[in-house]
């Protein structure tokens, strides 16, 4: 009853902040499954498995939403990426209630709005395999949420200690610093309950939950660097953590502000000694801004040192994950936005510029609801993320590379070759890069500088199965059947659950006329696929 009264007070700013969430994102339904979505879900065999779910022990929650949108409705792309838009209205939501409880209505719709359509962290919502931030950012407003409503209900104290654990279990890193928002909502505005002197044992399950996490993260790194070292190529080293906080703050305000350039790899991040001295200073300036405003307002105290808190994980020198990714963004941005909806309140509350407040809020409204519509049309397919990234990230490998796959589909491979080359030339030890353009060259009949670029890659990523595969398809094209052999004999050990792989040296032992082992091999992997007509016809060609 109580809920339904809240609910029926806030019906028209609730049914606003839907319709802006709808309107902006309303075009990216039909989006395709992008990048990695690929891998995570289209390719991905286990999908439809319930067992698969419980794969990863404390972060069931993803894999298990795939399995439920995989049960209704397929591959279905607009399904997937609706549960991003779900989380997100979620989160839009309880911004608005976490404002209306602390400060006004008027408040907590001005800043609910901004976040609803801002285009900076369109790139959480629109990409499936970025869900995961809408997700956490969910659960731990959710929690934040709670904890504020849980002053005397102990059942929704635990049930906000319940959903911040599902924040944890939804993102390996992101959440990790988050315990830190409770205390600190306690030294800053908890005095008249008591605050953080009273309440510090309340602090305690939310550090152990993190502590815990920490420790499952700290265990996952040697795993996580080697897929950044073999899938990304990323050097292992330490950069200088002033140079990386100043300019992933930087970016990230600049992109906050003035969101022109938005794309999936921030790779334009080399200054001018002028240039980083300008944003070394605007970095100090807001971390002296956060320190002088305890004293001065324990408003933008709470919010800018939420968002230096909620961005923290990412801003490490240790080469874990990207300097700047509009991703990471998504709930550290709250806390500018939620000055920037300060300073929108207090120019209403004014009586000589309330018409020009509301003028202007509506403005900026409508310029990121169009931004964030642009932005979506970039993620609409392949060809259109990686032609737009190839505009604003010249300087990005992965860029090129993609953009080479680009101009391959569309069959024009003398620019492919030009985009692998770039691609190459800016990162000399991709592996991935001289696969591509060593597969361009076969397509183009030269397999001499395919097997040369085949080498290449194998030789800065020796777990390229697809390279010894391919090796070994351009030998069987020249009759090569012992070469042929041996490298898909490699590509096997790799990858010794691609049947593809053994089918294939079945075939090249049926070429050789050795039909005995042709025979044994077709015969083990028509015991996995017994229906299999291909290689049932295999078969009878070893008894020929």
């Amino acid at each position: 009853m109580i809920f339904a009264q809240a609910i029926g007070k806030h019906r028209f700013s609730l049914l606003f902040l839907l319709i802006l969430v709808l309107v902006a994102y309303g075009n990216s339904l039909n989006n395709a499954f992008l990048s990695d979505d690929l891998t995570e879900i289209v390719q991905n065999p286990n999908i439809g498995s319930f067992s698969n779910i419980f794969n990863r022990a404390f972060g069931f929650i993803r894999p298990f939403l795939y399995w439920l949108i995989f049960q209704i409705g397929g591959l279905n792309p607009a399904l997937f990426r609706l549960s991003s838009i779900f989380f997100h209205l979620g989160s839009v939501f309880l911004i608005y209630a976490l404002f209306n409880l602390l400060y006004s209505k008027r408040l907590g719709f001005f800043v609910a709005s901004l976040f609803a359509v801002h285009p900076a962290i369109s790139e959480a919502v629109v990409w499936i395999s970025g869900g995961m931030y809408t997700q956490y950012a969910f659960f731990f407003l959710l929690s934040f949420v709670l904890y504020l409503l849980s002053k005397k209900r102990v059942f929704l104290y635990w049930l906000s200690v319940a959903t911040y654990l599902f924040s944890l279990m939804s993102h390996p890193q992101m959440p990790l610093a988050l315990f830190l928002i409770f205390p600190l909502f306690e030294v800053t505005f908890g005095s008249a309950a008591g605050g953080l002197k009273k309440n510090w044992p309340k602090m305690l399950p939310y550090l152990f939950i993190s502590l815990f996490f920490a420790l499952i993260t700290l265990n996952a790194l040697p795993e996580r660097e080697t897929t950044l070292r073999s899938v990304h190529y990323q050097q292992r080293g330490i950069d200088n953590p002033i140079a990386i906080v100043t300019i992933a703050v930087t970016s990230y305000l600049e992109m906050i502000f003035f969101p022109k350039t938005l794309t999936l790899y921030h790779s334009e991040l080399a200054f001018s000694q002028i240039q980083f001295i300008i944003r070394l200073l605007i970095t100090i300036a807001l971390l002296a801004g956060t320190l002088i405003s305890f004293k001065k307002n324990k408003f933008i105290f709470f919010w800018l040192s939420f968002f230096l808190i909620a961005l923290s994980p990412t801003l490490t020198p240790l080469r874990l994950n990207w300097v700047v990714a509009e991703r990471y963004l998504y709930l550290p941005i709250v806390g500018i936005l939620a000055l920037a909806g300060l300073w929108f309140d207090k120019l209403v509350s004014s009586a000589k510029f309330r018409q020009t407040g509301y003028i202007l809020f509506a403005i900026t409204i409508i310029l990121f609801t169009s931004r964030t519509i642009v932005r979506n049309i970039d993620w609409r397919s392949e060809d259109n993320l990686w032609i737009a990234t190839g505009k604003t990230s010249p300087s990005s490998p992965n860029a090129h590379n993609n953009l080479g796959d680009v101009y391959g589909r569309r069959g024009d491979k003398f620019t492919a070759l030009q985009e692998f080359q770039k691609a190459i030339a800016l990162k000399p030890d991709y592996g991935d890069a001289y696969h591509n353009l060593a597969n361009t060259y076969k397509e183009l009949n030269e397999p001499e500088k395919a097997l040369e670029n085949y080498q290449n890659a194998l030789k800065y990523n020796p777990n390229l199965w697809q390279s010894y595969q391919n090796i070994g398809a351009v030998y069987f094209e020249q009759k090569k059947y012992d070469l042929a052999l041996l490298n898909f004999q490699k590509a096997a050990q790799i990858n010794p659950k691609n049947l593809s792989l053994q089918n294939a040296i079945g075939i090249i032992y049926l070429n050789m006329g050795d039909k005995d082992k042709a025979r044994e091999i077709f015969k083990q992997l028509l015991n996995i696929d017994p229906d299999n007509q291909i290689l049932k016809q295999e078969l009878l060609e070893t008894n020929k």
